[in-house]
Order: structure tokens, then C-alpha cells, then sequence
């Protein structure tokens, strides 16, 4: 075993003893809780990562009726180390480091989101997500114009609790660029209907870049919205502790790949998801089916099918180890196993470790990263 291999190992096994023995809140980005005067940890399970009242607070529009407010910077820093054990194709480097501006403001009712990525690894910075959000209490509906993210079962790309996309989320099909993962912009609505929480989806074009700003890779096309995207999905309690959802997702590309004629491809998507809850185990997954009328340029149908199943175990408030299954074929199948172990370390930062392995065999690539929020919130 190498040394950075055993460092990586030993500070797996810190993460999952101090999440055992750490008894105090963890903080975040602060711009929520320095209007509330909250600790973060207030929303945040682990760092970026919500909790039910950091998901419930974000579906109110960023609002807590009934407690006074206070000033906040309007700009925050999420700043984020990564390392690899195998780093990529062309570099010699292990350890990246990458960061995003984050930014909130009220305007009456309104409120103005930003996430600007401030780019790594040579590629440029670029706005991630930036929309406004207005929450209608009489009719329990959140709307959003703007660069949002898909509302699936978890968040796709911003918030995720290890460094891969989940499963079929960040799969591309053919020449089609656009996964589940990219941000939209459009126009998003979300309704409750006694526990029954619906949404809405309108989209015209996406974002090209990353949450952290990685290095682009040229893929040979270019790639725009031939028809608008609509997307219409729910999620229904059927027990306690236990929701069921469904997914479906329909739009037309069009697509010009290099020294070729543009053509356009009518996709569908169609997803299924549970989400259940038992003590501190908790259990995510997720399965989609996609076809692709001219995914390829040539005529060719394309069918796609893909998910995961993620198990992890709580330790404490701000802790987990867990194990995921992610698997994508268009037609051609990969699947992998990956294990992670994360906690918040001190009160605003988060450690990850994580190891990946192709299923049923290959190398396996060891990861980790420290996330940091600036500046820190003084909340109770």
C-alpha cells in the first residue's frame, strides 16, 4: 500500500470516528443562516448537502416566516481541495483545487440565487445556477426563472455527498450532450398537494459548465434546444418514512457534430425513485429508461436504461459511510460500486473519502476532498 494510500485509508477511518463522537453543529455556506442567525448545520446533513429543513427551507423560497431577520455579506465562498489517486488523462496532478461564489439576495418577495464556479484545471469560470425564486404561501407554489436544477429525488450536481454523478444522471446518449445533471433554463414550478409534493419543468437552453469549474472536455459537437424541454414529476409518501417518485422528461436537440450537418433528436426520459428511511439507514434509489429517436445522426434509435441504489448509515448529525451502486447502458453497459465515508471535521468544514470500483472488476480510483465554507456564520 502506497503512503498517500494509507493516509487516505487512515483518514477514512477519522472521518467515521469523529462523526461518532462529534456532538456539535456543523456550518456551511452562510448566507441563509447569518439572515436567520443560524448555524448552518441547521440545514445541512454534510456540507453541501441538505437536510428535510434545509430541503423544506428551499422549497419556501429561503424563508422562515415568524423569526426576525438580520443582515448577511450577499457573497459567500465555497472552496473545495480535491485529490486523485489516478489523475487524468494528460495531467500529473493529484491534488485540485477549486472553488464557487455563492450569492443571495431579497428583493420583496423575491429571491435572487447565484452560483458562479470559478473554474480548475485550466478550464474557465462560469455561472452554474442563477435564477429567482417567489414562494406563493396561499397556493403552496414555488416557482423559479432562470438556470435551476432539474428537481429530481436529490440534487444532481450542486449538493451531492460524493464527488461522481449518481448512476444515469450524468450519462450522455449518442451525440446528445444534455444529461439530468446539467442545470436548465426555463421555468420550474412546484406545487404540495397535502403530502404529495409535485413539480414542473419548462426548459430553452443549458448550462456548459461544472459546479467547481473543471477543464472542459471537446467533445466534436455543438448542441442547442431544437423545441423546448418540459418535465413533469412527483413525489408521494406511501408510509412513514417512505416516498416513491416518478420522472418524465421529453425534448427535441438539435445537434451539429464537426464537418457534419446538424440534425435533431426527440428524446424521452422516464424515472422511477425511492426514497425510504429506517432509525439511521437510509436507502436511495433510482432507475430511468431513455430513447433516443436519432441519438446518433444517422437515424439510429437509441434505448437507454440506467440508475442506482445508494445505502448509507448516519453517524451522528453530520456524519455517513455508504456504499452505491451506479449503472448506464446506451447500449453498451458499465456498472461500478463505490464506498464513501464523510463528516464535518470541524464546525465548517467537511471531509470526504471515497474509492470507486468497476463492476465486475478493473482499477479502482481512490478519492478525497476537503470543503471549506467562508465566511462563518456566529448563529445559535
Amino acid at each position: 500500500m502506497s503512503a498517500e494510500r494509507a493516509l487516505l485509508a487512515a483518514c477514512g477511518a477519522g472521518i467515521a470516528f469523529v462523526g461518532a463522537v462529534s456532538a456539535r453543529p456543523a456550518q456551511a455556506v452562510p448566507l441563509f443562516a447569518q439572515r436567520y442567525n443560524l448555524q448552518c448545520g441547521a440545514c445541512h446533513s454534510v456540507l453541501p448537502e441538505l437536510n428535510a429543513f434545509g430541503n423544506e427551507f428551499r422549497n419556501r423560497g429561503y424563508r422562515i416566516y415568524g423569526l426576525p431577520k438580520h443582515g448577511t455579506t450577499v457573497v459567500a465562498l465555497r472552496e473545495q481541495v480535491g485529490y486523485t489517486e489516478t489523475p487524468p488523462s494528460g495531467s500529473t496532478t493529484r491534488t485540485v483545487p477549486a472553488g464557487a461564489l455563492l450569492g443571495a439576495v431579497e428583493v420583496g418577495r423575491v429571491e435572487a440565487f447565484v452560483h458562479e464556479s470559478l473554474g480548475s484545471q485550466g478550464g474557465p469560470s462560469s455561472l452554474f445556477l442563477g435564477y429567482l425564486a417567489y414562494h406563493d404561501d396561499r397556493s403552496k407554489t414555488l416557482y423559479r426563472a432562470g438556470l435551476f436544477e432539474m428537481p429530481l429525488v436529490h440534487s444532481p450536481a450542486q449538493r451531492n455527498d460524493t464527488l461522481t454523478t449518481y448512476g444515469y444522471e450524468g450519462s450522455r446518449v449518442g451525440l446528445n450532450e444534455l444529461t439530468l445533471a446539467t442545470p436548465r433554463w426555463g421555468l420550474e414550478a412546484e406545487h404540495r398537494v397535502g403530502n404529495v409534493d409535485l413539480a414542473a419543468t419548462a426548459a430553452y437552453g443549458n448550462s456548459a459548465g461544472s459546479a467547481y469549474g473543471g477543464k472542459p472536455v471537446p467533445t466534436g459537437t455543438t448542441q442547442t434546444f431544437a423545441t423546448p424541454e418540459y418535465g413533469l414529476y412527483a413525489r408521494v409518501p406511501i408510509a412513514e418514512n417512505v416516498r416513491v417518485g416518478a420522472d418524465a422528461i421529453a425534448g427535441n436537440a438539435a445537434i451539429v457534430p464537426l464537418g457534419r450537418a446538424r440534425f435533431t433528436d426527440a428524446y424521452r426520459r422516464m424515472g422511477l425513485s425511492l426514497d425510504a428511511r429506517r432509525g439511521r439507514l437510509e436507502l436511495l434509489a433510482e432507475q430511468w429508461w431513455g430513447r433516443d429517436d436519432d441519438g446518433d445522426g444517422q437515424g439510429g434509435r437509441i434505448d437507454s436504461t440506467g440508475g442506482f441504489a445508494r445505502l448509507r448509515w448516519r453517524l451522528g448529525n453530520h456524519a455517513f459511510v455508504g456504499v452505491r451502486e451506479d449503472g448506464f447502458a446506451a447500449p453498451a453497459a458499465t456498472r461500478s460500486l463505490l464506498w464513501f465515508a464523510e463528516a464535518h471535521v470541524t464546525a465548517h468544514a467537511r471531509v470526504l473519502i471515497q474509492q470507486s470500483r468497476p463492476i465486475p472488476g478493473g482499477p479502482t480510483a481512490l478519492q478525497g476532498a476537503l470543503t471549506v465554507g467562508f465566511p462563518w456564520p456566529r448563529g445559535r
